[in-house]
């Protein structure tokens, strides 16, 4: 896991524009975390059965945000010249059942709640 801070990049000046919530997805292979620093000394972790798009406090504070299901029905024109619309054999939009599981870690104590 890497420490992602929400529109910062360390190698770049980050420009926020109306499109950044997309910029502040990243990979997700079996856990996302936060951390408050501020007092509390608490961790959450979300960890989950597969690979996903993930984030932190997009909306507001204290949130995690995993991507379960993405479908475009049309080209979003960011490259791959074609929809994300996988269907199954009645056209229906690809659902999957996901598993997460949660752990809320006390860094103070060094226990989990």
């Amino acid at each position: 896991m890497l420490e992602r801070n929400i529109n910062k990049r360390d190698q770049y000046k980050f420009k926020i524009t109306n499109s950044t919530i997309g910029s502040n997805y990243y990979p997700v292979d079996s856990a996302i975390a936060m951390r408050d620093v501020n007092g509390s000394n608490l961790q959450v972790t979300v960890m989950n059965d597969r690979a996903q798009g993930g984030s932190v406090d997009l909306n507001s504070k204290a949130s995690i945000e995993l991507m379960q299901h993405r479908r475009l029905t049309e080209d979003d024109n960011k490259g791959a010249v074609e929809a994300l619309n996988e269907t199954d054999s009645d056209e229906v939009g690809i659902k999957i059942t996901a598993r997460y599981w949660m752990q809320i870690f006390d860094f103070k104590n060094h226990h989990s709640i």
